[in-house]
């Protein structure tokens, strides 16, 4: 009997200790958990209390860009839910360190073993409708140049310009496929290729503002329009051709809306040194080089001098890598910089610059010093910047006067014709705020050039051109 109440004992004692065991676990296996979720929450809380208090940026080097500003309250915008809406992109664009974000992403991103070689399909695919207008007058498909005519269309029925969305194709996960698609941008071959949207009917709007310049400008002042095309034209593989816009079609068409302007055809001047370094890889902008070839399709028009590219001083740097990976975040380009190329005019020439409004004015180079600038920002190199008005005197005697009115694009042209004016004005459209006609009137302007990529000409910046001409 004793021993069979020992034995008892010895059970109970036993179930006891599984028990306490168990209890112990449970309490660390509770306590690792409060640990863990006190821990989310503290970093949580470290970062939000970081995202809050620490210095928001306002610019992007990489995308070379002005980040989002907080929006300007009104009761319409409030209730409309766009200023809440601005808010929430202002918050999500300026993020404290977002540059090192997009690196420390691309890093990751290039750690997964995929070839540049190999497809890598990112974001959102939408085929491009690439029919012309119906009734409406367009250059023939065969005619490799645009017309260096002048031409006057008139029609009372808007063409059809709207962009079906499509399904995938199915092979466009097949690894045999080259190229990398991210947003907007395809990566084939380290070189970044922005997709074209294009709109025919943007096309015509930007041709009657700038027809309406030359209208408000009268007989003596000669207009040209350069709508200058991008890589997509020249390096889109034919495999994704049905992603992009027609370019050329999209310029001939704003072609033939002009009237009284001299259309310049940049597209086919850059056509003929295709093969030539007329566009960088890793940023969305032409080179210097594709610039110049521009400029001298211009010079032509215009019936001005036009120096030998010789006759400039040529600037190399190695380890340039630009805005199109700020855009996509693409590994690919980011390991493989590639060299950018500048040349400075030889030409006597002073550059003075003024404030937007025309209010501030200061002395300065037309070509900045590249050690003074990140790599990634060597394309400010023209000029510095687009938002201030350029003055350039050169050491040319003809009495010409140029007026140039660009986007970004239109920096790089610039030191190409400084031996081809007296005189030349610079503005940009995004940003000026005076009238552009009483101030192109009061410099006494002889000629007027508007320089941007189709981009523009056909994207939301054309709307600008009607602001600066009646603001």
């Amino acid at each position: 009997m004793e021993q069979q109440n020992d034995n008892f004992n010895i059970d109970i004692e036993i179930k006891r200790k599984k028990i306490r065991k168990r209890k112990k676990r449970w309490l660390r296996l509770r306590l690792f958990k409060i640990i863990n979720v006190v821990s989310c929450a503290m970093v949580f809380l470290v970062i939000a209390v970081c995202m809050i208090l620490m210095k928001r940026p306002e610019i992007s080097e990489i995308e070379n860009r002005t980040l989002a500003k907080w929006p300007e309250f009104s009761f319409k915008d409030y209730f409309s839910g766009k200023y809440t809406a601005g808010i929430e992109n202002h918050y999500n664009d300026t993020v404290p360190g977002r540059e090192n974000f997009k690196d420390m992403v691309a890093s990751i991103r290039g750690c997964f073993g995929v070839k540049s070689d190999e497809a890598k399909i990112h974001g959102t695919i939408i085929k491009k409708d690439n029919k012309k207008p119906e009734n409406k007058v367009i250059p023939s498909e065969t005619d490799e140049s645009t017309d260096n005519t002048q031409h006057t269309q008139e029609s009372t029925e808007k063409p059809v310009t709207k962009e079906q969305p499509t399904e995938k194709k199915d092979n466009w996960d097949d690894p045999a496929v080259e190229g990398e698609i991210s947003n907007n941008i395809l990566v084939y071959k380290n070189r970044g290729i922005m997709l074209y949207g294009g709109s025919y009917e943007n096309g015509e709007t930007y041709a009657d503002s700038v027809n309406a310049f030359k209208n408000d400008l009268g007989d003596d002042v000669n207009v040209y329009s350069m709508v200058c095309p991008t890589p997509v034209s020249y390096y889109l593989p034919e495999k994704y051709s049905d992603l992009s816009g027609s370019e050329k079609d999209n310029i001939k068409h704003i072609n033939s809306f002009l009237s009284g302007v001299i259309p310049v055809d940049a597209y086919s001047a850059l056509m003929n040194h295709k093969n030539e370094d007329i566009f960088t890889r890793t940023d969305h902008h032409w080179s210097q080089l594709g610039a110049y070839y521009a400029a001298e399709q211009f010079a032509k028009a215009a019936d001005v001098p036009f120096a030998e590219l010789s006759s400039y001083e040529k600037e190399k740097r190695s380890g340039y890598v630009g805005t199109l990976y700020g855009y996509s975040g693409d590994a690919d380009l980011k390991n493989n910089p590639e060299d950018f190329v500048c040349y400075r005019p030889k030409n006597k020439y002073e550059t003075e610059y003024f404030s937007t409004d025309l209010s501030e004015q200061w002395e300065g180079s037309l070509m900045m010093d590249l050690d003074r600038l990140d790599p990634v920002s060597w394309y400010l190199v023209f000029m510095g910047s687009d938002t201030q008005v350029a003055h350039i005197k050169t050491d040319v005697n003809n009495g010409r006067k140029l007026a140039v009115i660009k986007d970004s694009y239109g920096n790089a042209l610039i030191p190409c014709l400084t031996g081809s004016f007296e005189e030349i004005y610079v503005i940009d459209m995004r940003y000026f705020e005076a009238n552009a006609v009483s101030y192109l009137q009061e410099c006494g302007i002889t000629d007027l050039l508007f320089a941007m990529n189709t981009f523009s000409a056909t994207g939301s910046n054309y709307e600008c051109l009607e602001t600066i001409r009646t603001q």
